[in-house]
């Protein structure tokens, strides 16, 4: 359970926020920098969701090996479709077991000190406690990035 020191949390909960704070601060820091990139970084970084992977595996492939000039053989496809699809794919990817694993406080208090990443990332954020047990809608839209 998360929670701060001033909601009576213990103090693993009162690091393990501060600590969630300081990773997506420093991932916010980071997808602006992507965003307005100074000269030398245009054209040298791309941002990957795994969420994108997991839903077209191929076409993001494609595009991650396209753009570092290379192509993709046959056997990485066949690799990527079984880790996202295949028998080596988990019956509860990330994007679905998030959802079921935290409770509706937990995912508000993740998007209260996320909201920035999230929004540059494309991750809607949730209103209800209904919305978070609709695993049929999808929380994603296109990345700003």
């Amino acid at each position: 359970k998360l929670g701060g020191k001033k909601d009576g949390g213990g103090g693993s909960d009162y690091h393990a926020l501060g600590a969630m704070e300081v990773i997506c601060s420093s991932m916010a820091k980071t997808l602006q920098t992507a965003l307005h990139p100074p000269d030398w970084l245009q054209g040298n970084y791309m941002a990957v969701r795994y969420e994108d992977l997991v839903v077209e595996p191929i076409k993001t492939l494609r595009q991650v090996y396209g753009f570092v000039n290379l192509s993709v053989s046959p056997e990485m496809e066949k690799f990527a479709l079984n880790m996202t699809s295949g028998p080596g794919y988990s019956s509860k990817p990330f994007v679905v077991s998030a959802r079921t694993a935290l409770s509706y406080q937990q995912i508000k208090q993740v998007e209260e000190y996320c909201h920035q990443p999230m929004a540059l990332l494309g991750y809607e954020r949730v209103v209800s406690p209904e919305e978070v047990k609709d695993l049929s809608r999808t929380l994603l839209r296109k990345p700003r990035l």
